[in-house]
């Protein structure tokens, strides 16, 4: 029997020494969903007066179809007429039926000013549009910004106009 115990203790594995210990990094694993985030409206890719893009805004396209005018068209002229009107090209009465009353008092005031400052000079160059871009807000307004040319200086004016009996009036304008 003991050729056989020793035999049978040769053929069992021989246990590994044991490893010292060595402290390990646990990592956590990643989270298989997305964390939760506040939901936002989405916002479109592409100004809104390129082509392609009309059939993505068909609910704000309904109230501006019966205008019969682009919103980027009037704004580029509305904002040509009032720069013409404030470097005295033009007489304010051009604006009244396409911006609001307090747009409106606010050109006649800074357009009498101008005039009073710097009297009757040889007229400049009209301005010519450079550029027009209009994005529809979800209110259903629409903000333009417009690059204006005036001879050999460049001229950039924000707009806000709004549709008011299907028409696009204008309501706030800034001219840089």
């Amino acid at each position: 029997m003991t050729a056989t115990a020793t035999a049978a203790r040769a053929t069992r594995a021989v246990r590994p020494a044991r490893r010292e210990a060595i402290p390990q990094h646990h990592t956590h694993p990643t989270p298989t969903h997305p964390t939760p985030t506040r939901a936002a409206p989405p916002k479109p890719r592409k100004p809104v007066n390129e082509p392609g893009v009309a059939e993505s805004h068909d609910h704000l396209n309904r109230r501006q179809a019966g205008a019969g005018t682009d919103a980027s068209r009037t704004a580029a002229i509305v904002v040509t007429a009032a720069s013409e009107v404030l470097a005295g090209l033009r007489p304010v009465d051009h604006l009244a039926r396409w911006t609001s009353p307090s747009l409106f008092d606010a050109l006649a005031r800074r357009a009498g000013l101008a005039s009073r400052i710097l009297g009757h000079q040889p007229s400049p160059k009209r301005p010519r549009i450079r550029s027009v871009r209009t994005e529809l807000t979800m209110s259903g307004a629409c903000e333009a910004t417009v690059l204006l040319e005036e001879g050999n200086r460049v001229r950039a004016a924000a707009a806000r106009l709004e549709l008011l009996r299907e028409r696009w009036i204008l309501t706030g304008l800034e001219i840089a």
